[in-house]
């Protein structure tokens, strides 16, 4: 809940508290004022009946008491807050006064008669020959007061309605500085350190923004000076060496320790040449003569002796020390980082290379002997299977209604060099397909995805290439074509897909290719417990490329391989 909608509701509350107040005040002496008017409208009436009964024994002749009285009410009529009954002497009514008319419409709920109406009084006469009852009748007091109350309530409820919808906006006004101050300590509690507030005009959001804006500065020099000292802690992971100028060791750190087998206790006050190969003796000398001169020497790449005898490879970076008082030169921090795995990386990187390029000359013959084989099985083999069904037609044509046997055989013959040479295209398109080189990289991929539709009828294969794919060169031709034809296969032989999307584009200077099946996909572990030799042969041809290969995979859900292959 925010803090404009609990101010409000606090406002409202208020509110709602003093109308109730207000309303409660209000009843109490509507309820009084009713109260004394019956009961003063009851004395009258009560003294008036008596007065006419009085006159009515003193002045016979006027008739019956219960007469003259019943002649009296019928010319009185309606009697305010009081209900006059005349009965004879059996009890029967003999006269009523009639109910007030006035504002008969009104209906004031049961809840605010009984929070209004007085006691009930009932006062009684005996007369001759009748009785005479009076009974209080507040419903035309309250009647009024229920019309007069409802103007109120009606009144008090538009001004309530108007008076929040004032206050909430006033409020949203009023409150508006706290979004920004909000978002500046959400952007702070992320690590934004050099969030500001705007100055404000309210004073006391002023003073609030004035300090905030101190303390982000304060926490911003805090996290530079932290981020310092982080960079030292991290540099103290090199070793640290100092000594003086003859070299006698002064500071030995843990680092320092686990490279070179030395415990602190073992070198301090010691030379510095018990960690330097014998063939390297003359770069302390050198070393100093240069640290004489600049101070520093940074990142030099050498030999170093451990404990145990054995030679590592390092990186020295020399800083002279010097005497803050003198400004002489004391001694040298010496910080040693060991570069051995560096080096053995650099060198399987190169040799990866070096691999790469060995696997991209294989790959490269292996393409040209396939063109080459394929070449010869066109124009050599071909052309005897040729010879062979020529020859088997002859056969057929003059053995024909003459020697049945030999005509069957020569049919049969002329099926099997059929099939020999539909085996052989099949072979030559696997070898190299031919259309690579007449037709280009997309048309021979339409007729790859055509030929695997054709032989797999329960599956969907779509191909997406809305993108020019000449002149890409033969080595990224074979390569995708190869790729496309070793996905396709690990997914038919495994993934129990029903539908595959092949997608290839042109996206910048890269080549995008994706392959996506809704089969039932794998768990990525497994590539390191075996051999995909498929997905590991994908990948090599990708690199010699010097492009980037991905795999998304999850169990149930599909695989997708992408490929950027850079176009040069």
């Amino acid at each position: 809940m925010t803090l404009r909608l609990r101010l409000n509701i606090l406002l409202t509350m208020i509110m709602l508290t003093f109308m109730s107040v207000l309303f409660f005040v209000t009843m109490a002496a509507t309820k009084q004022q009713i109260q004394e008017g019956v009961e003063s409208a009851n004395r009258v009436s009560m003294q008036l009946l008596d007065t006419v009964i009085a006159s009515s024994i003193q002045n016979p002749g006027w008739g019956n008491t219960d007469q003259v009285l019943a002649s009296f009410l019928k010319d009185l009529g309606h009697v305010r807050s009081n209900t006059i009954s005349l009965y004879d002497l059996q009890s029967n009514l003999i006269y009523r006064t009639p109910d007030s008319t006035y504002r008969a419409n009104e209906t004031p709920p049961k809840w605010f008669i009984r929070l209004l109406a007085p006691p009930n009084e009932i006062k009684t006469r005996l007369i001759r020959y009748g009785r005479l009852v009076v009974q209080t009748n507040p419903s035309g007091a309250i009647k009024e007061a229920w019309a007069e109350t409802s103007r109120l309530i009606t009144t008090v409820l538009i001004f309530f309605i108007a008076l929040n919808i004032i206050l909430y906006s006033i409020l949203g006004k009023w409150l508006k500085p706290i979004t920004p101050m909000l978002n500046a300590i959400a952007r702070m509690g992320e690590g934004n350190f050099a969030v500001r507030l705007p100055n404000f005009s309210v004073p006391e959001f002023k003073l609030i923004a004035d300090n905030f804006n101190k303390m982000g500065k304060s926490l911003e020099n805090f996290i530079k000076e932290n981020n310092r000292l982080a960079l030292i802690a991290e540099q103290t992971a090199d070793a640290i060496i100092i000594h003086d100028k003859n070299l006698n060791i002064s500071f030995w750190n843990s680092s320092a320790e686990k490279m070179f087998g030395y415990k602190k206790v073992d070198v301090m006050g010691k030379s510095a040449m018990i960690i330097i190969p014998n063939n390297r003796k003359n770069e302390i000398k050198k070393n100093s003569s240069i640290s004489n001169k600049v101070n520093s020497i940074k990142n030099f790449d050498t030999k170093r002796l451990t404990k145990n005898g054995r030679e590592i490879d390092v990186s020295i970076s020399i800083s002279s020390l010097i005497d803050p008082k003198s400004k002489q030169r004391i001694g040298e921090i010496v910080s040693m980082r060991d570069i051995s795995e560096k080096i053995i990386a650099k060198e399987s990187k190169l040799q990866l290379v070096k691999n790469r390029q060995l696997t991209m000359i294989i790959q490269d013959h292996i393409e040209d002997e396939r063109r080459s084989l394929a070449r010869e099985l066109h124009d050599e083999l071909g052309q005897y299977v040729s010879a062979i069904k020529i020859f088997a037609q002859n056969i057929t044509n003059r053995s024909k209604g003459k020697d049945k046997d030999i005509q069957e055989s020569s049919i049969s013959v002329t099926s099997a060099a059929n099939q020999i040479y539909d085996g052989m295209h099949n072979i030559i398109r696997k070898l190299r397909p031919g259309s690579l080189d007449n037709l280009g990289l997309k048309e021979t991929l339409k007729d790859l995805v055509a030929s695997w539709q054709s032989q797999h009828k329960t599956h969907e294969i779509i191909l997406t290439a809305n993108t020019d794919l000449d002149h890409l060169g033969e080595a990224i031709n074979i390569n995708v074509y190869r790729i496309i034809q070793e996905a396709m296969n690990n997914c038919l032989k495994h993934a129990k897909a029903s539908r595959i999307n092949i997608l290839i584009e042109r996206k910048n200077k890269n080549l995008f290719l994706e392959f996506r099946d809704n089969g039932i996909g794998f768990n990525k572990a497994i590539l390191i417990k075996t051999k995909q030799f498929g997905l590991v042969g994908i990948k090599e041809r990708v690199s010699s490329l010097g492009g980037k290969f991905d795999l998304f995979t999850e169990e149930k859900k599909g695989t997708i391989l992408k490929f950027y292959i850079p176009i040069n």
